[in-house]
């Protein structure tokens, strides 16, 4: 994260000597949102539990996923993931499989006991690549 945010900073550095106020501006703006966004991404990224229910938020984006709904989970070690959603902080952590095809890649912290307490509510959930 900490390079995002340099080279988000970066790119205005040349904008600074720019006598063109309004490209500043708009510069400015941009990476306004920019920051915004990641630093919202990083301090709103969580999971949580109920007894049917598996909830995620990751700033500005959140779901819920039927815990009987979910096939298998896969622990993940990688920086590339093969899903479409990564509400995720980190690149260790598990792709669900719920539904029929649906996938989503989260990184609880303590992902070992996340999975016992999906496994105690929905037993049939297949598990791949569990480390020992």
């Amino acid at each position: 994260m900490a390079i995002t945010y340099s080279i988000v900073i970066g790119t205005t550095i040349p904008v600074l000597w720019s006598e063109d106020i309004t490209a500043f501006y708009v510069v400015m703006s941009i990476n306004s949102l920019v920051l915004g966004l990641l630093t919202w991404l990083i301090l709103q990224t969580n999971y949580s539990l109920d007894s049917k229910n598996l909830f995620w938020k990751s700033g500005p984006f959140k779901g819920t996923i039927a815990i009987n709904s979910i096939k298998k989970i896969e622990f993940h070690n990688g920086i590339i993931v093969p899903t479409i959603w990564k509400p995720a902080l980190s690149h260790v952590g598990l792709i669900i499989t719920y539904n029929n095809y649906d996938d989503i890649y989260i990184s609880p912290e303590k992902r070992e006991e996340f999975v016992r307490k999906l496994t105690a509510i929905n037993p049939n959930i297949n598990l791949i690549n569990q480390p020992t």
